[in-house]
């Protein structure tokens, strides 16, 4: 089986997810660096247009999203499984997370850290919203951002404070990492957990599970890995059904619906299912690669 190579940064609160997720399921992976803005050659080369973090590789089948990493690596380790299935309540708290708390959090520890932010980043993130960001307006959200966090953390923190050690009870699943995730990135904005001592004691059970096994890996050598290997064989088409009303072998863009702009992928539609879509990308530097999203929170049409 073919390393699992990621693709992230440090700071992202997307990839910390996914880094704890390999620390709880004791997981040896490459660790590829992306630049935190664009332009990112290597990962659009491997991609197809892509520039999101993080991106798990495996081989030369590329998987975007963190709820489509979680199912991919459930697979390497099915004795820890983690991923939400449709309607759970593991998937019940994403949702709640994605919707609710993360703006809350972004809004946060941006504008805590606004003037250690520099330009081009600020230019960076707005491109990929469609709209500027305003270092004044910035700050000025904070205490709003702030107070709501904390009304939202309060609910967390009763429902911690039961007799189970995790969101989702006895273990963790996708609902303890993803708010974990959002939580660290929180944390890092300097929010105070002090009046949550159950948040705050189960964010350390959650650190406590490290980070998994890593060694670096350059982007280019991530490359040469896509260029010397297959792309895995897909299951059955199943499109039929899709709303989309696209066929295989058309030539489609996928984007994701919340910050896409700039991100777009166009190739061969391969796979589609209601949980995932699969497009073939031709790359000049390493040759044929799949690039998986999840069908929901992704846009897919015929590329004109």
């Amino acid at each position: 089986m073919s390393d699992l190579i990621l693709h992230h940064y440090n700071e992202s609160p997307y990839a910390e997810k996914v880094r704890a997720l390999l620390g709880y399921k004791g997981l040896a992976w490459r660790s590829v660096i992306v630049p935190r803005i664009a332009p990112k050659p290597d990962m659009v080369a491997l991609t197809g247009g892509y520039r999101k973090v993080p991106v798990l590789q495996v081989g030369a089948d590329v998987y975007c999203d963190t709820r489509l990493i979680a199912q991919v690596l459930d697979a390497h380790a099915p004795n820890k499984p983690t991923a939400a299935g449709a309607g759970s309540f593991s998937e019940l708290v994403e949702n709640w997370v994605d919707v609710n708390l993360f703006g809350r959090a972004v809004a946060f520890t941006f504008g805590q850290n606004v003037d250690h932010l520099p330009d081009v980043f600020l230019d960076d993130r707005a491109a990929l919203r469609g709209a500027p960001l305003d270092r004044t307006a910035l700050k000025a959200a904070v205490p709003l951002a702030a107070q709501e966090l904390a009304a939202h953390i309060g609910w967390v923190e009763i429902a911690l404070s039961g007799e189970h050690r995790f969101i989702n009870g006895a273990t963790p699943g996708a609902g303890d990492f993803t708010l974990f995730s959002t939580l660290w990135f929180a944390r890092n904005g300097r929010f105070d957990f002090t009046p949550f001592p159950s948040v705050a004691a189960w964010m350390e059970q959650m650190q406590a599970f490290g980070r998994g096994g890593p060694t670096e890996l350059s982007a280019a050598e991530a490359l040469d890995v896509a260029a010397a290997h297959e792309p895995a064989a897909l299951t059955a088409w199943q499109g039929d059904a899709d709303a989309s009303g696209l066929k295989a072998g058309q030539t489609v863009t996928v984007s994701p619906e919340l910050l896409g702009h700039g991100t777009a992928v166009v190739g061969e539609l391969v796979a589609l299912n209601p949980e995932r879509i699969t497009v073939r990308v031709h790359s000049p530097r390493c040759g044929k690669v799949h690039v998986h999203f999840p069908r929901l929170g992704y846009r897919l049409r015929a590329s004109s």
